[in-house]
């Protein structure tokens, strides 16, 4: 775990001190943690997901052992309970974006395309 630490510190200091920010601002540092979120969010629903399997497998295979029963049933308890904080997370931020206006995501690309008037036909 220490060296997990590490190695984020490792590649995410220099960008929050922004000695890697060619743009030197605010909005460039934002959009930088925003990629790194955006990275984190699959690998994190993976290791839920697997933590709750990893419950359920103990649960299964305890073999009526009771401790274990418990163990597995415990850790099902709080795969169930990430997973749901994960997604309750997950919509309150969409629900901001779309409330306040997404202003650095796909939804805030607008595309102009140029107009016809009929004076214009030939």
């Amino acid at each position: 775990m220490k060296k997990i630490c590490a190695a984020l510190c490792v590649f995410t200091v220099p960008r929050i001190a922004s000695a890697q920010n060619p743009q030197g601002d605010l909005q460039g540092l934002v959009v930088n943690m925003g990629y790194i979120v955006n990275l984190l969010i699959p690998i994190v629903s993976t290791l839920v997901v697997v933590f709750f399997f990893w419950g359920l497998a103990m649960f299964v295979l305890s073999a009526g052992d009771e401790e274990q029963a418990k163990k597995g049933k415990s850790i099902m308890i709080w795969g169930i309970f990430s997973l749901f904080l994960m997604i309750t997370i997950w919509g309150i931020v969409g629900f901001m974006q779309n409330t306040i206006g997404n202003t650095y995501g796909p939804a805030s690309i607008d595309v102009t395309l140029p107009g016809i008037t009929p004076g214009q036909v030939l």
